[in-house]
């Protein structure tokens, strides 16, 4: 069953370390730490060049990972930018990115069966249309290990079509956090667009960007992917507690539109997100629809 689809047009809408903290971290510090964590500022990595092609976009990993956020954010760059893209949001047990959107495309059942076939139709809706799309997969990701488990290069395929798929893998300090990524590349799901998302709000205060992610730098699982995938940092959003009570646009905060408005200094704390967000994702600017 074809799906009615609904292309959302361009609108503008310091406290004392414990000691065990610290002597875990020096023990995890003993391992060679990658080039790209070590660094105070971040090394800006770039990717495949997709500029002027229709993608699809998803974002994987653990919940509290930062992937509704990372969405939301190139959502907005997308809509600013003049872009029309499907959205959709296809996790059952918290559609928080549809609430920020209007004309979200969500599935109408729950079963995983379900979910997956209502998935499939709106990515060859998105084919046939040569139609860019980003879904939010939600925590958990078992409709695309699914669908990666059973659909032999299932990327490869998407590319046939016309599409490129591109999946960010959002990871916090666990080296758990790699395992979503490392399950649907070992089912064969690996596109030629895929990054590695480092969340920063990770960092405890005190502690290095080395010292927080030296667990999952160590891991076999991040040597592995490096291999496939580039390594971006997403920045810490101090006044995501201000924009969370207001449900708004980071855009808007920005620009203190929103009702009740914003402080001067929570305003200027998201413009110096965004700034960075800019920035760190230069290199893969042609991923976002």
């Amino acid at each position: 069953m074809m799906h009615e689809q609904k292309i959302v047009q361009a609108t503008k809408p310091q406290p004392r370390i414990r000691r065990q903290v610290v002597t875990s971290v020096e023990e995890q510090s003993r391992v060679p730490v990658p080039a790209a964590i070590q660094r105070v500022a971040p090394k800006i990595e770039t990717g495949i060049d997709l500029a002027g092609k229709p993608k699809i976009v998803f974002a994987a990993g653990r919940g509290k990972t930062g992937k509704t956020t990372l969405l939301r954010w190139m959502t907005e760059t997308a809509l600013d930018q003049g872009s029309s893209v499907v959205l959709a949001d296809i996790d059952p047990t918290n559609s928080s990115f549809a609430s920020y959107f209007e004309g979200v495309e969500q599935p109408e059942i729950d079963d995983p069966a379900g979910v997956r076939r209502w998935l499939l139709d709106l990515i060859e809706d998105c084919i046939a249309s040569k139609q860019s799309a980003i879904i939010d997969l939600g925590g958990g990701d078992t409709t695309l290990r699914s669908l990666a488990g059973d659909l032999p290069n299932f990327a490869g395929e998407i590319e046939k079509g016309g599409l490129s798929p591109v999946i960010f893998y959002l990871a916090g300090n666990q080296p758990e956090d790699l395992l979503p990524a490392r399950t649907l590349i070992d089912r064969g799901f690996s596109p030629q667009a895929q990054a590695i998302v480092f969340n920063e709000t990770a960092i405890a205060t005190g502690l290095t960007r080395e010292q927080t992610f030296a667990r999952v730098a160590a891991s076999p699982d991040y040597r592995m992917l490096t291999k496939r995938a580039i390594s971006l940092w997403m920045p810490r959003l101090f006044p995501m507690e201000a924009l969370e009570a207001r449900h708004c646009h980071f855009l808007d905060a920005r620009d203190r539109t929103v009702t009740p408005q914003l402080g001067l200094f929570e305003s200027a704390g998201v413009r110096a997100w965004l700034d960075a967000m800019n920035a760190r994702f230069a290199g893969v600017s042609s991923w976002i629809p």
